[in-house]
C-alpha cells in the first residue's frame, strides 16, 4: 500500500511564500492556478496580443503566464522595487521559470529577450 507521503509528494515538502511588509502576497502552492487566472482572461480576449505592460509582480509570475503566449513580442514590467526582483530570482526561481516555455530563450523569464523590466514607480512612467 503506497503511503499519503509518495501520493502526493508535494505536499511533504515546505511551501515557499513571499511576505511583503508582513502581508503575504503570493505562495508556490497555489501561486499559478492565481497568476493563471489574472493573465490568461485578457491574453485570450486579445485576438494577437504582441506588446503587453505589467504593473508591479516582482516575483515574475504574470511575466511568466504572458510569456507563454507565442504572439508576444515584448513584455514591458514596471516594477518599483528592484531588490525584490532580485531575491525572488535568486530564492524563488520557481515563479520565474521559463526553462520550460516553448519560445523562450532564457531559464528565468526576468532574462528573456522578450521581457524589459524597468524599475520605477509605476506613477513616473505612465
Amino acid at each position: 500500500e503506497r503511503s499519503s507521503e509518495s501520493l502526493d509528494p508535494d505536499l511533504q515538502t515546505p511551501d515557499k511564500i513571499l511576505f511583503l511588509d508582513g502581508v503575504q502576497q503570493s505562495s508556490l502552492r497555489g501561486e499559478a492556478a492565481y497568476h493563471e487566472a489574472l493573465v490568461h482572461p485578457s491574453m485570450i480576449a486579445h485576438p494577437n496580443p504582441k506588446r503587453v505592460a505589467i504593473i508591479g509582480g516582482g516575483e515574475g509570475a504574470t511575466l511568466r503566464e504572458v510569456l507563454k503566449h507565442n504572439t508576444v513580442e515584448h513584455v514591458m514590467m514596471v516594477e518599483i522595487d528592484e531588490e525584490l526582483v532580485e531575491m525572488c530570482d535568486e530564492f524563488m526561481p520557481e515563479w520565474s521559470d521559463c526553462s520550460d516555455i516553448a519560445g523562450s530563450d532564457a531559464d528565468s523569464c526576468f532574462n528573456d529577450s522578450r521581457a524589459v523590466v524597468e524599475f520605477e514607480d509605476a506613477f513616473k512612467w505612465f
